[in-house]
């Protein structure tokens, strides 16, 4: 997992890689605050899902993770917490990894997970061995967030 800002070293670093470089130069350049929730194409099968959503109670969460794809959430506006935790320590309920959904969803988790709050420009990028659970309330209040979550084919960074 990373954590950073768009504005934090770790963006120049991470350009290093040219997949990412292109993510990165999509998102400084597009009105992310005007874009309309939707599906976009960036480029070398890396897409964009444009999300507009309330926050969740965590008890209303649950965690997933994916196995073909870099999972990259960029808060837009709003704010939100997300939980991150190994999949080895959940308990799978279904399983689509390694089809076009790429996605394991996990039994309710109550127990200590690594917890990130997402401030507008903050973003995340999960790893296959990053489980987490998205979109949930910071102190118990609901919030109206836009989001990007990029899907990085892996693939893309193997030797």
């Amino acid at each position: 997992m990373i954590f950073a800002n768009i504005n934090d070293q770790t963006t120049n670093f991470i350009c290093q890689n040219q997949y990412l470089a292109k993510v990165f130069k999509w998102l400084q350049e597009t009105n992310l605050k005007t874009l309309a929730v939707g599906k976009y194409n960036i480029s070398d099968g890396i897409f964009v899902k444009i999300q507009e959503y309330n926050t969740k109670k965590e008890i209303d969460g649950r965690f997933e993770n994916h196995e073909d794809h870099l999972d990259f959430h960029f808060l837009i506006m709003g704010k939100e917490i997300t939980r991150v935790i190994r999949p080895d320590s959940l308990t799978q309920i279904d399983n689509a990894l390694g089809t076009l959904e790429d996605v394991a969803h996990y039994k309710r988790f109550d127990g200590q997970a690594s917890s990130i709050c997402l401030n507008p420009g903050d973003y995340l990028i999960l790893f296959p061995e990053d489980a987490h659970e998205a979109c949930l309330n910071l102190a118990d209040q609901s919030v109206a967030c836009k989001k990007a979550v990029i899907k990085v084919p892996i693939k893309l960074f193997k030797y």
